[in-house]
This record gives structure tokens, sequence and C-alpha cells, in this order.
């Protein structure tokens, strides 16, 4: 059913004014950045981003076990490259979309604990196209920091409705965020409710062009789709799993296809410059057409992904099949190039637009290396890859090197750098040289300054929420699984307790609200306090949390969303230069921590 949930469109009405007024932009220098072509003729440019998709994951790919009619015609009908490239999961590969860098420079490193934030002193995409005179809007998952000034509000889109973790706990029901990073319920189908958003937003009346990015969360994992697409695609023999991943694909691809028909009734397709694109390989064993590595992995099917631009109109690059290599990196100065906007030297990325203009001079370096990073809680430059027009070097390990011939090898089925035979000797040179190139050029990208920074609490416009996993848990005190993925809480908070790591220039006294479980008849004492010695002390009442019904189809691997049990208490004062907020309840086992609000 087309519609909007009233208290979502409620939301968008009231703070799209707000943003505009309360969020500051990092300009460009006037100086280096000159003004664009007119507005009139700047295009809209849609970016669609899905999450955990294949290169597979496409029935044009030769994929017979699922249907995606609209997203298949999205990318032949414009220009497809065929050989794209990004990272191995998901907030790296996002980063790099944004600022045409390789995600290590932006500190985006890993996807949890604080350690997939990009630095805010990055100009991201939405910056550069507002300088243009664009207007922005982010419409699902964000993934690169969940609070200001990392946040989409803080990072150039003046509208935003989502959320900014890793992944969302369930599709149907649950609590997202606008660009105050105020919270906003739904009850729904989350990839129905941010294509209604995504158009909304569009379709406004306004004498800017737009910037759309419509970034969905399926099919990452959990495994949660309607009846509708979960009976259709059952009937094909697959795994419950791969069905289920397979139903969520194709519930975006008919979301897809309606976005595209209201825009195009709207009037709003003539001018849309439109990019489809996914953030890493599959999510799981399945199709890939032949290629190595799935998600998380930095062989081809790990990091190869459906990739194309549709220009509006009868664009001479509409309908190409592209098998130049390209890679996240390059969105950024592509689009940079089609407004008139100077692409700044120090980006890692080129513009595509030599190779999609016929007119557009020669300039594109056909001989530059693409890498790929397995990014992880800190940056090593192994696993690690790169290719070029005809070869992939693998670091697997230390002194681990892999070569393949991807023109002849394309799912890496022999490694020259382990065959004997004497008509590879130079090819095995080649592997060598190519190593030394990837080892001088891993050196240059790690960023430990950037990765994982502290909580500002001077940067948010309103209430602060310090998630469990965006802190540390000390002692005794753990994760309910093993890494604090997103969504996870802090388990047996005893006297040592966790923390969070923050910065503030200015004193301040703050409500705090905190969400917990506790088992067990008595009440705890929770103790809050700052390196400065600041502290107040809350009771938790007994309550045993119960786990919130989910319409998963097969067992998930992230933690269960709950019903948390809430108190607040006043007068917690933050001093200048305080470094460290801290939770911790002597007591023993049973205290389970969600996460803290301060107001």
């Amino acid at each position: 059913m087309r519609r909007f949930l009233p208290l979502l469109l409620l939301t968008l009405l009231c703070t799209c004014d707000r943003a505009e007024k309360s969020q500051g932009i990092r300009e460009p220098d006037n100086q280096e950045f000159g003004e664009s072509e007119s507005r009139e003729e700047l295009p809209n440019v849609l970016f669609i981003l899905t999450d955990d998709q294949g290169y597979g994951d496409l029935s044009m790919m030769g994929n017979d076990s699922i249907e995606t009619p609209h997203m298949d015609a999205l990318l032949q009908s414009g220009a497809f490259f065929d050989r794209f490239y990004v990272s191995p999961v998901c907030a790296p590969t996002r980063a790099s979309f944004l600022s045409g860098l390789y995600a290590p420079r932006t500190g985006a490193v890993f996807v949890t604990r604080r350690r997939e934030t990009m630095d805010d002193g990055i100009l991201t995409l939405p910056e550069y196209l507002r300088h243009a005179g664009y207007r922005t809007g982010l419409f699902g998952k964000w993934h690169n920091g969940a609070t200001f000034p990392y946040h989409p509000g803080g990072q150039g889109f003046e509208e935003f409705l989502g959320f900014t973790l890793g992944h969302f706990n369930d599709y149907f029901e649950g609590e997202l965020v606008n660009e105050r990073d105020e919270v906003v319920p739904f009850s729904g189908d989350l990839t129905e409710i941010l294509t209604d958003t995504a158009s909304h937003f569009m379709q406004q009346e306004s004498s800017q062009p737009f910037f759309c990015m419509l970034t969905y969360q399926a099919p990452h994992t959990p495994v949660q789709v309607s009846n509708k697409h979960w009976d259709r695609v059952s009937q094909r023999g697959l795994t419950p799993y791969n069905t289920g991943i397979y139903a969520m694909i194709e519930s975006i691809d008919e979301q897809i296809g309606r976005l595209l028909e209201e825009l195009e009734q709207a009037g709003k397709l003539e001018n849309t410059l439109i990019v489809f694109a996914t953030d890493n390989g599959p999510n799981g064993d399945r199709y890939r057409a032949g290629l190595k590595g799935t998600k998380g992995q930095v062989d081809e099917g790990g990091v190869r992904v459906p990739f194309g631009i549709r220009f509006p109109g009868n664009h001479p690059a509409n309908g190409r099949k592209i098998s130049t290599p390209a890679a996240h990196i390059d969105l950024v100065p592509t689009l940079l190039e089609l407004v008139d906007l100077p692409v700044p030297e120090e980006l890692d990325g080129q513009s595509l637009l030599p190779l999609l203009l016929p007119e557009h001079p020669d300039t594109f370096n056909q001989e530059r290396f693409i890498y790929a990073f397995k990014q992880g809680y800190d940056f090593t430059p192994y696993p690690g890859s790169m290719r070029d027009q005809n070869f992939l070097y693998v670091l697997r390990g230390p002194n681990e090197h892999e070569l393949y011939q991807l023109d002849k090898d394309p799912g890496q089925r022999t490694d020259i750098m382990q065959t004997k035979q004497d008509w590879l000797k130079g090819l095995r040179s080649r592997g060598r040289d190519m190593a030394e190139a990837y080892a001088t050029f891993a050196a240059t990208v790690a960023r430990p300054d950037l990765v994982a920074p502290p909580i500002d609490l001077d940067a948010a416009p309103g209430p602060i929420r310090l998630l469990a996993h965006e802190g540390e848990p000390r002692g005794k005190t753990h994760f309910m699984d093993k890494y604090g993925w997103a969504n996870d809480f802090f388990v047996d908070l005893g006297s040592e307790g966790a923390y969070w790591p923050v910065e503030t220039d200015e004193a301040r006294s703050y409500r705090v609200k905190v969400r917990y479980h506790l088992e067990g008849n008595r009440a705890r004492t929770l103790v809050l306090r700052t390196d400065k010695g600041n502290e107040v002390s809350v009771a938790l009442p007994p309550a045993r949390t119960t786990l919130i019904p989910v319409a998963d189809r097969v067992k998930r691997k992230e933690v269960y969303p709950r019903r948390w049990a809430e108190v607040e208490v006043a007068g917690l004062s933050v001093s200048p230069g305080s470094r460290e907020l801290s939770i911790a309840s002597p007591g023993g086992e049973g205290l389970w921590v969600k996460e803290i609000t301060l107001e």
C-alpha cells in the first residue's frame, strides 16, 4: 500500500526547515571552488545504494533464481560498469562513496564501536553539492557516525530519516531518527517507508536541484520480508536463508520500480541522473556468477558489485556496457565534474566522464590500480588486494602473495605465484612487482589518529544518545555478542562498568535517561561519573525486559530487540576538558544497559 505514516510525514514537514537554520556546513574555499553552472541546467541526482547485495544478485547476471526486472532495466538503460569495486564491508564503502578517498584515510576502518566513523574534517559529496546549489537528503542507512558532528545532519544532509547503525533490528517496527537525531517511531515496511520518504523529498517544489541518497537496509539481515515476496520466492527450491535474501531483494526491486514511476509522473525523472550500486559482496554463499569470495573478503566476489549511471534523456552513455575497472572512490570526482566544480587533487578517485562522453578528452588513467582492504578493528594491510585491467594481486597474510590473471581466470582458480611452469616466470615477476606496489600504497592510507573519535558533547543540536556499542566495557562487563555489533548492549555491568570517550569545552548539567534490564528482586545503584570527578547515582528497580516479537524468517545472528525499562536522574555535571563518561554498579551479575541519553 502506497502511504506515508502520518507521524513520519509530520516529522519531515516540521524538521526540514529547522535543519537549514541549525546545521552548519563546511564550505569548500570559495577561491578554490568557483560557481557551477546555473541551477536550471544542473541535473537532479538520485543515488540508490543497497546493502549486502552481491554481483550475482540480479537476474541480468544469469541468476535464474531471482527476478529483478526494475534493477535490470535501470542498469541496462544507463552506463553499466561491469567491473566496479567497493570495500569488503559496508561502512568503509559508504565512506569512500561519500569522500572520494579510500576508507582508511577517513577513519572508517570497521563496522562498529565508533570505528565506522568518518572524520568530520573530510568534505562529503552532499557538502560539495550544497555548494553547487543542491538541496540534500539521505533516507535509510548511514553507518558513518552515530553522534554529531559525524551524524548525517552534520555531514551535509539537510534532511535525513533513517538510522546511523550498521543494521536496523526490525524491518516492521522501531525508532528511526531525523537530521537532528530526534526519534521518529515507525510501524510498517521499512523498505517501503524509505522509498516513500525519498519520493516525498524529491517531489517537493523547489528552485534547487536535489541530491537524494536512498540507502536501503535490505537485503542485510535480519531476514524479514512480507508474505507476498516470501511466498513467491519460496517456490524456487532455495534454502530458507537464500529464499529470504532473494525475497528482500525483490522487495527492493518492486519499490525502485514504483519510485521511478512516481518520479516520471511528477515530471522529475526527465532531469534526474540515477546512480545505482551495492556496498559489498553477498552476505552468504549463493550465486556469484563464478566469482570467488563473499562479503568481508578481498577477492572479486567480495568487492565487485553492480554499478550503473543513467543520464537524463538520450545521453550517448546510456545503454553502454563499460569493462574498464572503476570504483567507489570515483563517484565524487565524477559528480563534481558533472556539475562543473573543480575536483580536488588529493582525492583517490578520478572522474568517469572520459569513459562516458565521446566528446570528452581521453584523460582517464587506464593503467591505475584499484585497491581493497579487509577492514577490521584495527587497520592492517592484509588481507588486501589490488587489480588493474588484467591482473589481481592478493596479500592474503604476511608473506602470503597470490596473483591471478582475471582476463583469463575471472574465478581465481589458478594462483600464478604458486605454479611452477617456466612459461609463467615472467608473470610471477609481475606478481612481485605488484606486491611491492601494494605495500608502498598501503603504507600511505592508514590514519589511526582518525579512528574511533571521542563523542563530542558540544556538537549535538539536542539530546545525545550514548549507545552501548559506541562505548567500551571494563572488567567482567561484556557485550551480549563478542564483538559488540550494532544494537548490542552491556551485559553484567559491575563495579568496573563501562565508559564512553567524550570531549567537551563547556560545562553542562544533564538529565540522564537510562535504558536497562535488571534481574532479581532487589534494586541496584547505578553510578554515572566523569574522569573530572563529577558523579550522580540513581536507583534501578528490578526490571526483567521482554523480547519484542519479530518476523524473522530464519534464526538471526544479531541480538534481538527488547522492551527496555527506563529511569531518569537529573544533575549529572560535566566539566570542561572531560574525557570520559562512565557507568558502574556494584552488585554482581544481572544488570544490562542498552544506552543512556543526555538531555
